[in-house]
């Protein structure tokens, strides 16, 4: 791929990447499958400049979402991850509102023993620059203009395991109110993908979230109704946060055995590169391979 400022944002499920397509309507996408996996590919330009934005579906879970996350990466060499969908809400949470997560708690992490579970709650901070700016976009509130209700933006944790909690009685919600209680938000992706984004510190990771239920309140027909209002609210906020990044362009290498500097790139159908070189004793050659 090439050096283009790119953003990859990954959702889990359809209706959090269908959230997203809905805020881009005029955009023209280009798909790609690389490695099996399938991305699709726009251009989106923010108050800060022009980025590659990639959209990528991380899948449920947080093993799925750990591999998708990888995979992008590795594939895009992207500037921001984000990763953005639906959550189950905690402490004061109201449907419709949205969490910008400041770290991620893998809170089934612990030692099972013969007296019982030891927890240890495992957890990862995301990008400190990303969460800077989007204290900032919650404050001018502009990203929730055409959204329903008015969401109110929580910059606190977010708690992440592999279960589906549906209960606020549960032993699983007394287990993160216990020992991290501090979360805002409960999912089952964000803490793999969080651990894939940790081992790649040239990417700026983050975790956006809206609510859609409270756990106790959770039923098909009450998902029907507020699963697309919280994942547009999420997408919304994520796509200002992404706008509102300022695009790194790619670095002016020097020339060997010189103090020149040079960069060559072609990007698009038809696209050409000119290539020079200027001064005593200069020289260089260029090989087009055409085979397929």
């Amino acid at each position: 791929m090439t050096d283009q400022p790119t953003a990859v944002l990954c959702t889990p499920i359809d209706i959090e990447r269908r959230a997203v397509l809905d805020l881009l309507p005029k955009h023209e996408f280009t798909d790609h499958e690389i490695g099996g996996t399938v991305y699709r590919e726009t251009e989106y330009e923010g108050p800060q400049g022009v980025w590659r934005l990639v959209l990528a579906m991380a899948g449920r879970g947080n093993e799925r979402a750990a591999a998708s996350v990888e995979h992008a990466i590795a594939t895009w060499r992207p500037q921001i991850l984000v990763l953005c969908g639906i959550a189950g809400g905690l402490r004061d949470a109201r449907v419709g509102d949205v969490v910008a997560a400041t770290k991620v708690y893998g809170y089934e992490s612990g030692q099972d023993t013969d007296a019982g579970l030891l927890p240890r709650p495992e957890s990862l901070s995301t990008s400190f620059p990303l969460h800077q700016r989007a204290q900032l976009i919650a404050e001018d509130r502009s990203w929730a203009d055409g959204l329903e209700g008015a969401p109110r933006v929580f910059h606190r944790p977010i708690a992440s395991g592999s279960k589906v909690i549906t209960g606020n009685a549960s032993a699983s919600a007394a287990h993160i109110a216990r020992h991290s209680g501090d979360a805002q938000a409960v999912d089952t992706e964000s803490y793999g993908a969080m651990a894939a984004a940790e081992r790649r510190p040239a990417v700026e990771a983050f975790v956006v979230r809206g609510i859609s239920d409270l756990l106790g309140d959770k039923t098909k027909e009450a998902d029907k109704r507020r699963q697309p209002i919280a994942a547009r609210n999420a997408a919304a906020f994520a796509l200002t946060l992404i706008g509102r990044s300022k695009p790194k362009q790619a670095d002016i290498r020097p020339l060997s055995g010189g103090v020149s500097k040079t960069y060559i790139g072609a990007l698009g159908n038809g696209a050409t590169a000119n290539i020079a070189a200027m001064g005593d004793n200069a020289h260089g050659h260029i090989t087009i391979d055409n085979r397929k």
